[in-house]
């Protein structure tokens, strides 16, 4: 196997000043990415609350007509009504 060694020469003005600019570049990039982020819900916010309140009004709405169709199957008298219809009369052909 080679080995090779790797030495790091001292930083010189030129390299302090880059590592400095490439970090306030990152930092810079992470601040306008949360600013951008945060704008974006404060922007959404009065959508979503909008879609909640419709929501929460149908929702409202079900669960009232729900108790309104419990309410009232309560107070039947667990009477089945059908509609039928005679299709032949038996009684007629035995009496022949």
């Amino acid at each position: 196997m080679i080995y090779r060694n790797i030495q790091f020469q001292p930083r010189t003005w030129q390299g302090r000043i880059g590592i400095i600019l490439a970090a306030a570049l990152g930092v810079g990039l992470l601040v306008a990415f949360v600013i951008l982020t945060l704008g974006v819900a404060i922007l959404l916010l009065p959508v979503i609350a909008v879609f909640a309140a419709i929501g929460w009004w149908r929702w409202r709405k079900i669960e009232a007509a729900m108790r309104e169709q419990a309410a009232q199957s309560q107070t039947d008298d667990r009477t089945i009504e059908i509609d039928y219809q005679v299709i032949g009369d038996r009684d007629a052909t035995r009496r022949d």
